[in-house]
């Protein structure tokens, strides 16, 4: 049945696989999700959503897109399930590696600089799925302040629009381990089963909310933001709305860490690159 449907719409489509009949049509279905989710995707990038959008058309065998918004307005699961299609997971501990030792070397031993007893360390990690980047921060962290002798309080929020992700997050439950070492995988994790937890030292740093980058308020004096592969997916304008978001959330030279693929869209003036390859940044006045 999909491969006849499949082969029903194909004269609907471009070269690149894209039905031509959905773009028109994409301003009803973020109007269909504002309202069912209380979400605006019209400033994410079009021809991701399209690709997403002709998924779930795929899945439903419906073969034009008006039929589709029908669909949606007559089933809000179906509402619920595209917003779910939207969402992009892909996450592990320590992915990037050369980015996190940057990180680690560059900026973590920054952080405890001229910081006293009654300071706290403040770290927000947006977008951050189902949380293995904020307890890897964490463990990177944890061994500065074992290495200082420091006993300083850390508060690193992991934020995400999905609320299933951020419930995985709490839960802080993982069979897949790549990119853990040995070592750190026996310093930091403690088997459960068939699952590994972090240490409840790591735990208690990390604190986790469903929140959108996009229109609740931000964080506020921070020391550090790690938000990697999220602007890859946003237009420009809405890219230079978060760096103006990111450069309020952060304290006075406070650090800000990107994707490989991204970068300080033209709010130059706003960061300053301090390593350039592995896209580490610095809050500017």
């Amino acid at each position: 049945d999909y491969q006849q449907h499949l082969h029903k719409v194909a004269p609907q489509k471009d070269v690149d696989g894209n039905r031509r009949d959905t773009s028109a049509h994409l301003a009803s279905i973020y109007a269909l999700l504002r309202e069912g989710i209380g979400h605006d995707f019209s400033q994410y990038k079009h021809n991701t959503l399209l690709r997403r959008i002709q998924r779930r058309m795929q899945v439903l065998r419906i073969d034009t897109t008006p039929a589709f918004i029908q669909r949606l307005r007559k089933e809000p699961r179906q509402v619920d399930l595209l917003f779910r299609e939207f969402l992009i997971g892909v996450t592990q501990f320590f992915r990037d590696p050369h980015a996190f030792e940057a990180l680690q070397s560059t900026v973590i031993p920054k952080l405890l600089e001229h910081k006293s007893a009654e300071d706290t360390i403040r770290i927000w990690v947006p977008a951050c799925g189902t949380g293995e980047e904020v307890y890897t921060i964490a463990i990177l962290v944890r061994e500065a302040l074992e290495r200082e002798g420091s006993a300083l309080k850390v508060q690193i929020f992991g934020t995400d629009i999905d609320d299933d992700a951020v419930a995985i997050a709490r839960a802080a439950r993982y069979s897949k381990m790549e990119g853990v070492t040995r070592e750190r995988n026996e310093r930091w994790f403690t088997e459960d089963g068939e699952e590994y937890r972090p240490v409840r030292e790591v735990r208690e740093m990390c604190i986790f909310s469903t929140h959108s980058v996009v229109k609740d308020p931000p964080f506020s004096k921070l020391d550090l933001i790690s938000c990697r592969n999220l602007l890859i997916y946003l237009e420009t304008g809405l890219q230079d709305r978060l760096m103006q978001t990111f450069h309020y959330a952060l304290r006075p030279e406070g650090y800000l860490c990107l994707g490989q693929s991204e970068s300080i869209t033209r709010k130059t003036k706003l960061f300053a690159t301090l390593d350039k390859k592995h896209r580490i940044f610095q809050r500017g006045e």
